[in-house]
């Protein structure tokens, strides 16, 4: 079975899809040929350095700066168009694998090259929906998103349409879709949720700091909710608790960090952190929040998890699907920072029964979201397209 990814993200440490990507080359079946069709970023982690794979062949079809986050989607886009007939016809692919929230394969999947499974990450009229319903500064991403708003549902109603199948990330994601684009898609949907590596992202004891370090992984976007994140943190600490504010990520770091310098004595941040180290993050961390405001399956829940912590997430999106409040974890409404405070403070004060949280969280994560197990599910998704 020869497989082509479309990975518009070429680094697990880039982001969610990136993520998505590495894992699931990395765990398809042996007898699987994997060409991963990507871009080259010049940033540490990307594919061609982590993945030794004999049989996994990566195509770096278009250079990309290191700061670009929204046009280089379009040029992707067009790169594949331009590339991706001529690399079938050396290879012959199977299946080509692409997914919604960057539709690489917008142009390219009128050449009916071989049948297109879509993993379905995001909508974009639900990230501008929460967006416009709690009305945060946006960043830059964020506001090209909105300007290019009713094109990119446009062609994503377009992608769910043309997509031989679909794998939505969770049950709301499903819904959303039939909701938000008035197409009814359930009859070539399977829920397929994303994964983790429990091996990767274990419980380790790691003490470097005597304040309770409470930490963000994610993008410095509204969308990520990390204003709500500060602002409850901020009250908590006027309420004299000792904690240590720690936020990895990617953005526009210079006005967080004087926000951070004004409210906290003890804090670190850290723009992005190659994938390796991120076992090391979660596992000096006391607590991980996931404040997002719009989130379907996020990959920081699965980890950290995996990795046994605490996480105190909202309950946008499909995180509820993963999260049974004060049994494997902790809900907020979305948006709420008192909620977020509150429940936060609950945790320092011992109110819960934190040992078992974990222990929780750790063994849903095997039950339910090993990527060695996703992988076979996904694989014979693609055999039964093949067939």
């Amino acid at each position: 079975m020869i497989v082509c990814i479309l990975a518009p993200e070429n680094s697990p440490s880039w982001g969610g899809v990136g993520a998505y990507v590495y894992n699931l080359a990395k765990n398809l079946p042996p007898d699987s040929e994997k060409h991963i069709v990507t871009i080259n970023r010049n940033v540490f982690d990307s594919y061609d350095t982590l993945i030794k794979d004999e049989n996994c062949y990566i195509h770096n079809i278009l250079d990309v700066k290191k700061n670009d986050s929204f046009f280089y989607n379009s040029r992707f886009q067009f790169a594949v168009l331009k590339k991706i007939k001529g690399l079938h016809k050396k290879y012959n692919f199977d299946i080509i694998h692409s997914h919604s929230g960057h539709l690489p394969h917008l142009f390219s999947q009128y050449q009916n090259i071989a049948p297109l499974v879509t993993t379905v990450h995001a909508t974009s009229a639900g990230m501008n929906l929460n967006i416009k319903q709690f009305k945060t500064e946006k960043s830059s991403t964020e506001r090209y998103m909105d300007v290019f708003s009713k094109y990119i549902k446009f062609s994503e109603k377009i992608s769910y349409k043309k997509s031989d199948q679909l794998l939505p990330v969770s049950k709301f994601t499903l819904e959303e879709i039939n909701k938000l684009y008035n197409i009814d898609i359930t009859r070539k949907s399977i829920v397929t949720p994303n994964a983790t590596d429990i091996e990767m992202f274990k419980p380790e004891k790691i003490n470097y700091s005597k304040e309770t370090v409470i930490t963000f992984v994610g993008r410095f976007y509204a969308i990520k909710g990390f204003n709500t994140y500060l602002s409850a943190l901020s009250n908590i600490v006027k309420k004299g608790y000792k904690i240590k504010p720690y936020l990895v990520g990617r953005g526009n770091i210079e006005p967080i960090n004087t926000y951070l310098k004004s409210n906290f004595s003890q804090y670190q941040i850290q723009n992005m952190a190659p994938y390796h180290e991120m076992p090391k993050i979660y596992n000096q961390s006391d607590i991980i929040i996931v404040p997002s405001l719009y989130d379907n399956c996020p990959a920081v829940v699965l980890e950290a998890m995996s990795s046994g912590k605490i996480v105190i997430a909202s309950d946008a999106g499909g995180i509820p699907e993963i999260i049974q409040n004060e049994k494997n974890g902790l809900l907020f409404e979305k948006g709420n920072a008192i909620d977020l405070e509150q429940k936060i403070i609950s945790v320092l004060e011992k109110t819960y029964d934190t040992t078992s949280i974990r222990k929780n969280a750790r063994n849903t994560m095997i039950i339910d979201y090993q990527w060695k197990e996703r992988t076979k599910q996904i694989s014979q998704i693609y055999r039964n397209m093949i067939k």
